[in-house]
């Protein structure tokens, strides 16, 4: 553990003890009382139940508090609180005094409140630090999310000593709540760094200047007690304003990403802040009434660093989808047994008038001992009775994710990668190669072997090469488990990929003659060929043979007629010329001569200027000049793009289409949108239009690309197309 280390943990326990030794050492009580009159006359407790207990009432006189008078600790003429205190002695309006000793079992909203939930979660932040340290030891997203954790818990166990008037205790809370916040949204910025998430230009550096000013404006309050008011507004303002940045960031990253990792987090992040923001920290900057006090609403905090026990971190976040659902699983058998607990809690002490604060925080506590001991029990199971976790949920289903990722794979270095990408995501390490060698190795296919603190592995074995696999860093049971079991899908995706590539080279390089035939070849290539005429018979029969046939019956009947009718002549021999221009747009169609003149862009533009005088929609285009290595990639998006437009012409329906031709490295994205009638995808494949969709589909996958179709009903149809040339893998 590293100096700086140490200090942070060190400083989080020294802070945190002094902040709930001051909640601890006198209870909170929260009396008012107006002094206009010349003497503290109280006017209300925060706690009812214990004033009435008490029988503290509107009116008495308070006269003493730990056994000093009241009055030389107010200010004459103005309203005043009592936080805390041991012993009251107060003047009823009969003239007897009461003496009152203030115990913190009195007063149970405020033991649970300010003392053992704030000593839970100190405890536990403390605890899951230590687990996230050891677990991926040092690294600045690891790091971020530590102090995350420990600023977070420090701002809420110091609530008490806050609200005791403690000052170590009001720079605590001030400075913790905001800088929270910041070191979450820097949390943010590395891990989006690491998924290759665009960050806005905002450098988060920027935003621990609020630390620092709120520092200056709490030690300037120490001096001046004017600046009491200011610096509550910017410590609530810019916590509200630091939640609702790192909500909007969340949302439309998610949004853009579909990322169930951001959206998770995003829950996380949400969930637990908005009762605090909206029921507390509004109000208060708004100059209203709370809704819920502040302890009520900042419960809901409990759960923000617990979402990340179920979240391992080093450089990425885990697999949480299985947590989270087992996280519920816990939860739903936990809220049963605390409900059960609490009644009978109820039941069992009827007589002893129950507020409903108190019994609430009786069902958290509960609540939460339960799904502790739950997790407990689970890794006790696990250790000694290991049989049942032979199938352990986590793992299973993180295999079956990443051999369906590895299945999409085109080519070994690229699957090879992808499992590299798998090893470094699960295990949590980087300390590891895979090596292409010659020589034999002591080893069979997916046997894995141990020894000095490096692993080996062999995933493909033939008599030119061999893949080997060396990891130097101490895997566990379940990971070697995992890591096996995913090396033989791997080793058998290898040889797939070896026997298509073979393949590919033999068709490549073969001269086929009548001595060396390909039967299979000649066959598929016939097939396509006979189903492109299918498709080329269908559209002549159903246009200009139609067109011929009606132009021959009326040639019949005018050559049959006693006098010949010149308009009558004429209005055939424009219905032959328009015949012919469609025959001409077929041809042109079927080997469009702009394309091989003038190239593309000329090709596409008298393309768009026919679509204009032939269709009854707005048509918008974008097209920017694109240029491959590999020439038929033109005549590819030409087809695409002529595909698309006839779609939109004969099924859209649509008022505007908007079609657009961007270049990317190595490629391009076609994207194609319109606002017509829609259609449901499944729908769409028994339709008529099915035939122009697949013909696109299956020009893409020749080509290794990405087709993605959105439309509903009455929503339009939405098309993102993306092509790249062999030998440059496609990043989603």
């Amino acid at each position: 553990m590293s100096k700086i280390t140490y200090s942070v943990f060190i400083t989080y326990l020294l802070l945190g003890i002094y902040v709930l030794g001051v909640a601890i050492q006198t209870p909170y009580i929260g009396i008012t009382v107006n002094t206009a009159n010349g003497q503290p006359v109280i006017v209300k407790t925060y706690y009812t139940d214990w004033g009435r207990q008490q029988n503290i009432e509107k009116g008495d006189i308070l006269l003493t508090i730990d056994r000093q008078p009241a009055e030389e600790k107010i200010t004459m003429g103005k309203p005043h609180v009592f936080r805390s205190a041991k012993e009251l002695t107060i003047l009823k309006p009969d003239g007897v005094v009461r003496a009152i000793t203030v115990k913190h079992k009195d007063i149970p909203e405020e033991l649970f409140i300010q003392i053992v939930f704030p000593l839970l979660y100190f405890v536990l932040s403390f605890v899951v630090a230590i687990y996230l340290w050891k677990r991926t030891k040092e690294n600045r997203i690891t790091n971020l999310l530590t102090l995350f954790l420990l600023t977070c818990s420090l701002a809420y166990t110091s609530a008490g000593a806050s609200g005791r008037g403690d000052l170590v205790g009001m720079m605590v809370i001030g400075l913790c709540l905001v800088l929270c916040l910041v070191l979450f949204i820097h949390f943010l910025q590395h891990y989006f760094y690491f998924l290759h998430i665009k960050w806005p230009s905002f450098h988060t550096k920027w935003l621990y200047l609020l630390p620092l000013i709120i520092s200056c404006f709490l030690l300037m309050e120490i001096d001046n007690s004017r600046f009491s008011h200011i610096t509550t507004i910017l410590i609530l303002g810019s916590f509200g304003i630091l939640v609702l940045y790192a909500t909007y960031l969340l949302i439309i990253t998610y949004l853009r990403t579909k990322s169930a990792k951001i959206r998770l987090i995003a829950i996380a992040l949400i969930v637990p802040f908005l009762p605090f923001l909206l029921l507390f920290v509004v109000p208060e900057i708004l100059r209203f009434t709370p809704i819920i006090a502040a302890e009520y609403s900042a419960l809901f905090l409990l759960f923000i660093p617990f979402s990340f026990i179920f979240i391992q971190v080093n450089e990425r976040l885990f697999d949480i989808e299985y947590q989270l659902s087992r996280l519920r699983y816990y939860c739903a058998l936990a809220f049963f047994s605390a409900s059960v607990i609490t009644i009978g809690i109820a039941i069992f002490l009827v007589g002893k008038q129950l507020s409903i604060i108190l019994l609430t925080a009786i069902f958290t506590l509960v609540f939460l001992v339960n799904i502790a001991s739950f997790y407990v029990k689970e890794q006790l199971d696990f250790k000694h009775r290991k049989v049942i976790f032979s199938s352990n949920g986590d793992y299973i289903h993180n295999l079956y994710a990443a051999v369906n990722r590895m299945g999409k794979t085109k080519n070994q270095q690229e699957l090879l990668a992808r499992f590299t990408y798998e090893i470094t995501e699960k295990l949590g390490t980087t300390a590891f190669t895979i090596e292409t060698i010659s020589e034999d190795v002591p080893l069979s296919r997916g046997e894995i072997i141990s020894k000095n603190q490096m692993t080996q592995l062999l995933l493909y074995d033939n008599t030119d090469e061999k893949i080997v696999l060396l990891i130097s860093h101490t895997l566990q049971k379940e990971e070697l488990l995992w890591l096996e079991l995913l090396a033989l899908y791997v080793s058998m995706f290898i040889e797939s990929l070896k026997l298509i590539e073979d393949l590919v080279l033999e068709i490549q390089h073969m001269k086929v003659t009548h001595d060396t035939p390909l039967p299979w070849l000649d066959k598929l290539l016939w097939n396509i060929i006979e189903k492109e005429k299918s498709i080329l018979a269908q559209e002549l029969h159903d246009t200009i043979l139609q067109e011929q046939l009606h132009l021959a019956r009326e040639l019949d009947v005018l050559a049959g007629a006693p006098t010949i009718k010149e308009d009558k002549v004429r209005a055939i021999r424009e219905q032959l010329l328009d015949a012919t221009k469609d025959l001409r747009e077929y041809c042109e169609n079927l080997s469009p001569p702009l394309l091989d003149t003038f190239g593309l862009q000329i090709a596409l533009k008298k393309l768009v200027q026919k679509v204009n005088i032939r269709a009854n929609f707005l048509l918008n285009t974008q097209i920017e000049p694109v240029h491959f290595q590999d020439l038929s990639l033109h005549l590819v998006v030409y087809r695409l793009v002529q595909e698309l437009f006839n779609n939109a012409i004969k099924h859209a329906e649509a008022t505007e289409v908007t079609l657009k031709l961007l270049a990317i490295d190595r490629g391009f994205v076609l994207q194609y949108d319109d606002n017509g009638i829609g259609c449901n995808i499944e729908d769409l494949m028994q339709s008529s239009a099915s035939m122009g969709i697949n013909g696109i589909r299956e020009r893409v996958r020749a080509f290794n690309g990405d087709m993605t179709i959105t439309s509903k009903q009455n929503e339009g149809m939405h098309i993102y197309i993306k092509v790249q040339e062999e030998g440059e893998p496609i990043n989603d």
